[in-house]
Order: C-alpha cells, then sequence, then structure tokens
C-alpha cells in the first residue's frame, strides 16, 4: 500500500532479482545496472527508482550498496560513484539511459544488467548493454533482463523498439525494396 506497486507487480518482482542476483554473486562482489528512463529518483513523491531501493533494502541488500547516478552531482562525484562500482563497493546503480551511458565504465564486475523499460531508440539499448558486455568485465557471463507488465505499454514499446531496429539495420544495408 503507498508504494505504488502490486504484489507480484515489475517493480517487485525486479528487487527479487536483483537481490537473489545479489546474494548468489557475493563472493565476487557482482555488480548489477538497472536502467530506468521514464522516472527518476524524488523526495516526497512516489518513483520507480525509490522504489525499488526501498524494496531492495527491505529485502536485505544494505542501503550503501545501492546508489542513483542522479545523486552524483558533479564531475569528481562521478567518478568516486564509478569507482565504487568498479570494486563492487555500490553493487546496484540505478539511472537512466541518458545517465549511465556513454562515458560510464563500470563493467568490472558486471554480473547483470535489468531493463525496467524500454528505451527510445535502438542505439539507447546499445548503450545500456554496452555499459556491462564489454572488455575489462571480470564475468564471463552477464545476465541481461527486462521487465514487462502483462496488459501495459511495455510489450508495445519493445515490438516498436525491435521494429525500429529492423528498419535501420535494413537502410544500413542498403535494402530498401523491404517494407
Amino acid at each position: 500500500p503507498g508504494d505504488g506497486d502490486v504484489a507480484g507487480g515489475k517493480t517487485s518482482r525486479t528487487a527479487e532479482a536483483i537481490y537473489e542476483i545479489w546474494r548468489a554473486s557475493r563472493a565476487v562482489k557482482g555488480t548489477q545496472l538497472v536502467f530506468v528512463d521514464f522516472s527518476a529518483p524524488a523526495s516526497g513523491a512516489f518513483s520507480v527508482p525509490t522504489d525499488l531501493r526501498n524494496k531492495l533494502v527491505k529485502l536485505g541488500i544494505p542501503k550503501t550498496e545501492i546508489a542513483f547516478i542522479q545523486d552524483a552531482k558533479n564531475v569528481k562525484a562521478q567518478e568516486q560513484l564509478f569507482q565504487n562500482v568498479r570494486r563492487g563497493r555500490i553493487r546496484v546503480l540505478i539511472g537512466s539511459t541518458e545517465k549511465m551511458g556513454i562515458g560510464v565504465n563500470v563493467q568490472n564486475k558486471v554480473v547483470a544488467l535489468h531493463h525496467l523499460d524500454a528505451p527510445w531508440r535502438p542505439a539507447d539499448l546499445e548503450q545500456r548493454e554496452g555499459r556491462a558486455l564489454r572488455p575489462g568485465n571480470e564475468n564471463a557471463e552477464v545476465d541481461v533482463l527486462l521487465y514487462l507488465t502483462p496488459g501495459s505499454f511495455d510489450a508495445y514499446m519493445w515490438q516498436t523498439l525491435e521494429r525500429k531496429a529492423r528498419f535501420i539495420d535494413q537502410i544500413m544495408r542498403g535494402d530498401v525494396g523491404v517494407r
């Protein structure tokens, strides 16, 4: 009640998945990146990132191991945050594609990447996944999870993103005869 999510809802399912991966990767200090573009942390009002963090803490992840990229207000604070993620001190980093895309090099210990929503452009999806699926990651495998709520706009957004990617691929291959 009052948390904006029903039992078994998308944010609750995401929190449970993050917690299980956090617990399973404790020995290697595995880190996880959580992308959510359509909501930002907010005090005094409901926000998906804040709700997610609260659920993670309730499940048992120390609040000190969870960070919002939006809290790093300047370059020095961002570099300190990135260093803490690379060292496994911050094990769950939550943010938007814009804030956690280009220039965010935290891949060292990433074991999972979570998409709470679909980005607008196929290139944004590549940016998101490029934060984890890249050289320098100590882990041979990275779980990439996306979350959908049945009967919501989620499936439509992911299908639209797929259509855009297919269209762009056709253009890039010079295959203009295909509709």
